[in-house]
Formats: C-alpha cells, structure tokens, sequence
C-alpha cells in the first residue's frame, strides 16, 4: 500500500526539484562564462531585460511565455525546460527511495551540480570545477557528519537522522576520491599515450573523484565505472559507425559518467548484480 506521507514528501521533492533545477539552468550559464551567479538578476540574453519573479517560476514561467521572452519574443531554450523537469523527477525519485534525511539532503546536493555538469558537458564540453567540487564537498561533509552522529547518539536516533542510505565513512569517501582520480587519470595517460590524444578531459577525472566521495572505493564504486565507461564506449560506437563523429573528434563523456553515478546512487543494487556477474560475493548488508 502506498503511504501517503511517502507520497506528500515526494511531492514537495518534486516541487523544490524544480526551483533547484531553474538554479541548475543559472549554473550552466554563467559558470562557463566565469560569471557571477548571484549578480547581476536573471535577465533576457537578447534584450537585456531584467525578469520578474513571475517570470522566474520554475515550469510555469516557461509555460506562460510560450518559451520566448515576453519582452523582445526572442525564442527560449527548451534546456530551461527540460532541466527543471529533470530535477523535478530526480528529486522526487531520490525521496521516494531514501525518504528525507542527511544522507538524502547530500544527494540532492549533487544532483543539482551533476545535472548542470551534464548539460554543461553537453553544450561547452567543459565541466566547471565548482560543479566537481560542489559534489566532492558534499560527499564529503556528509559523510563527517553521519560519521559524528554515529558516534554521538544511540544507533536508532543516528539511523533516524542519516536515513536509510549507504554513507561511507570520511575514510571510505576519501578513499572513493582517491580510487575515482586515479583510475580515470590512468585512462587519460593511457590514452595519451597510445592514441596521441585524450581519452577524456581533467574536468572528467575530477568528476569521478568527486562522485568517489558518495560511493566508496567498493563495488558502488565498479559499478559506476563500468556504467559510465560502456555506455559512453556504446553511443561513441553508434556516432561513429553513424558518421555523426569522426574517429578523432572529442565525445562529452561527462553525461554518461553522470548516469553512471545517478544509476547507483538511485539504485545501489546494482552494484551488487555487477560483483555477482564478474564472481564477486558481495559482503552480507549494505553493499560496499
């Protein structure tokens, strides 16, 4: 039966998704072009005119204006559209699974900054490092704190707080980072190396490091490579053979890094059905 708290949580998720998702849209503008994003207010990039707050509703100002700026007409994006409902959903989703708590609240931090890694990565081929390092400081904070609630409160009362979600310990996050940078740097010098070019950008490497900080250095962690390493493989190949990329043009593999990383975040099972497919027994409890 479905509970209906589960439902109003998820809800208000959905509801809040979609004002971090407009905030997403702000950081995939302004942090590539090394702008403030406090200052100045969001303003039409045709015309120049400073919106209003009904314009700045997440959906519904998009909606309203028929996706062109109610001033000049310019057209508009879809990408402030899809963001937002994207946001929407993810935060929606990640309550549902994990109920609010402080291992969620960390989550949710970083879908807002993978997200506008993902979008970014798609329309610069650039991933900011404030966005990997958003994410790495959440992993990471995170982790301290549930480790200090273990410590201060009775098992029950910190179960309470952290919630229901796998938190490494500050050393399995910093281990996580460690094992994410190294191995995806190892990728870029082998791929230096024998291809004379680069197999992936540093913004890549620092994103794995900063997703390490969420997953572990266990098999969360090996499930998230093999994710977003053979889906990235599998759409390179299709452009290719496609003649939509050339064998040597650069492929964003921020996004598919970033669908590795939601994947087992969302459903950390996973990783579990990866250790048994390559003959590993996952330890009793939560998965590593």
């Amino acid at each position: 039966m479905i509970d209906p708290v589960q439902v109003m949580a998820a809800s208000g998720a959905a509801l809040f998704g979609l004002s971090a998702g407009s905030f997403a849209n702000v950081l995939v503008y302004r942090l590539p072009r090394e702008r403030s994003i406090i200052y100045p207010r969001s303003h039409c990039f045709h015309c120049g005119t400073e919106l209003s707050h009904s314009d700045l509703l997440p959906l519904l100002g998009y909606l309203r204006c028929g996706g062109q700026c109610r001033y000049c007409g310019a057209a508009l994006s879809p990408q402030y559209l899809w963001v937002e409902v994207a946001c929407g959903l993810l935060f929606a989703a990640f309550v549902w699974r994990w109920e609010v708590s402080l291992a969620t609240v960390a989550q949710l931090v970083a879908v807002v900054a993978l997200l506008a890694a993902l979008v970014t990565d798609l329309k610069h081929k650039i991933i900011p490092t404030q966005l990997n390092a958003l994410v790495f400081w959440a992993g990471l904070v995170a982790s301290c704190l549930a480790s200090a609630l273990r410590t201060a409160l009775p098992p029950d009362t910190a179960s309470w707080w952290i919630g229901d979600g796998w938190v490494p310990t500050p050393g399995q996050a910093l281990a996580g980072a460690v094992l994410g940078y190294l191995v995806f740097e190892l990728i870029v010098r082998v791929g230096r190396r024998v291809f004379g070019q680069e197999a992936m950008g540093g913004g890549d490497v620092l994103l794995a490091a900063a997703v390490g900080t969420f997953l572990g250095p266990g098999s969360r962690f090996g499930a998230f490579f093999l994710i977003g390493i053979l889906s990235g493989a599998v759409v390179g190949v299709v452009l290719i053979a496609s003649g939509r990329l050339g064998r040597r043009d650069p492929m964003p593999f921020g996004p598919y890094l970033i669908l590795g990383a939601l994947t087992v975040m969302l459903f950390p099972e996973v990783a579990g059905w990866v250790a048994h497919l390559y003959g590993f027994t996952p330890a009793a409890g939560p998965l590593p």
